[in-house]
């Protein structure tokens, strides 16, 4: 129980809250990031956070539409708090003026992560001084499954939010292809999560346009059935 306790108390918590910088409404939704322990949680509807984090360790708060911060975690007897104002991007552009909301893709994934709150929760047992906690974590049954799980959700997520902005509709839009053969082309040209996070409407246009002007050069193109649209737009 002593070397239980020893190992617990060992550990740091970082807790707080991140609003939105100009009108004080908590964020919802808001990714926070230890860059040290490559673990990450997302704020409530509150905009509470908890996430393991020691002292010196650098953290990352990002959230579609606003500026990403970072911050430098402080020494503290164990809990250690932050108060975090984000501010809006704007990017203004002759094609738009862009003023994020809250999408339909995050409102369903905060339902998600409500729904799954506390097997999302859980966190692996770390600590060296506790080995027969560490060691009944690794060989639980139910542990494997929760972690298994939490894998697969995080997965999940991402496919999901990938879907939210490199969606079949945008794609023929831009390409005029349409069903199987905007699959096909998304299937062959998968957005990278990174870039979907940051990329404006345009950016995600361009994007598109480019990747399907080197697409219709391949061999396998002239093959596949085409479109009165999508002939055209191959013509521009």
């Amino acid at each position: 129980m002593l070397a239980l306790l020893s190992g617990i108390s060992s550990a740091q918590v970082l807790k707080g809250e991140v609003v939105d910088g100009e009108s004080g409404k908590p964020l919802p939704m808001v990714a926070v990031y230890n860059s040290r322990s490559q673990q990450y949680v997302y704020t409530d509807v509150a905009g509470r956070f908890s996430i393991s984090a020691e002292p010196g360790a650098i953290i990352s708060f990002s959230c579609i539409g606003y500026k990403t911060q970072t911050k430098v975690v402080p020494v503290s007897d164990g809990t250690a708090t932050m108060h975090i104002d984000l501010f809006k991007l704007s990017y203004e552009l002759d094609e738009f003026v862009y003023h994020p909301l809250y999408t339909p893709y995050q409102m369903d994934s905060m339902e998600r992560k409500s729904t799954y709150q506390r097997a999302l929760a859980r966190e692996r047992v770390k600590s060296v001084m506790s080995p027969v906690t560490l060691l009944a974590d690794m060989l639980s049954k139910k542990s494997k499954q929760v972690y298994r799980f939490q894998k697969n959700f995080n997965y999940w997520e991402t496919m999901k939010f990938i879907e939210s902005r490199y969606s079949p509709e945008l794609v023929t839009q831009m390409t005029g292809l349409t069903g199987d053969t905007a699959a096909y082309f998304i299937n062959a040209n998968p957005m990278p999560y990174d870039y979907a996070r940051v990329a404006s409407d345009l950016e995600l246009k361009m994007w598109i346009r480019e990747h399907y002007r080197e697409w219709i050069k391949h061999p396998e193109f002239e093959k596949m059935p085409q479109t009165a649209d999508s002939t055209a737009v191959q013509s521009k």
